[in-house]
């Protein structure tokens, strides 16, 4: 089990990132909506989150895979960087045509967890699974690196450890994991 003090083996994020750009990231990049700019862009606040969402599953023992393709899905329907409640909901149906082409990695169940993890990312605050857990924390650690950390808002302890702590170390880690890839705590 990973220490909520001390980061994953990069080997194993490296090998689910990989998977995340090689994978799924084409497909996310054919139905996405999102500005390639801003602070909610594809290739950096989505990779952000989709990398922090494979090391909390990490920290719980848990699969990354389902958590990979929620943290991929959960701001492709957005068209802006303000407030928006709605854009979970709106990127249901390119998730579900995405995971179309992966129904031998993913199971039912799998996909109904990741349905209700980008619907809710944005208000929920009490995740019912492991899915959810991950991609709530894993895109409300910015914001709380950003605007300041409020536990009631994390589920699992190595996000609550992430997200209350000093972003510097952190980016190094992400850096150290993958050096040519943009990597900011705004993101």
């Amino acid at each position: 089990m990973t220490s909520i003090d001390k980061n994953p083996d990069i080997s194993e994020i490296r090998k689910h990132f990989n998977f995340y750009q090689t994978r799924v990231l084409p497909h996310v990049e054919l139905c996405a909506t999102q500005s390639p700019d801003g602070c909610h862009a594809l290739h950096k606040h989505t990779a952000s989150v989709v990398f922090r969402g494979i090391d909390y599953a990490m920290s719980l023992n848990e699969n990354p895979i389902p958590v990979i393709f929620a943290s991929a899905f959960h701001d492709m329907a957005r068209t802006h960087d303000a407030w928006d409640t709605a854009h979970g909901a709106n990127a249901v149906d390119g998730a579900k045509k995405i995971m179309k082409n992966f129904s031998g990695i993913l199971s039912t169940n799998d996909m109904e967890k990741i349905i209700y993890a980008i619907i809710n990312h944005t208000t929920g605050t009490r995740a019912p699974d492991y899915v959810s857990a991950c991609l709530w924390d894993a895109d409300r650690t910015r914001l709380s690196w950003l605007y300041g950390y409020d536990a009631g808002f994390f589920n699992t302890e190595r996000g609550k450890y992430v997200a209350s702590h000093d972003w510097k170390n952190y980016i190094d880690f992400q850096k150290q994991c993958f050096p040519n890839l943009f990597w900011s705590h705004e993101c």
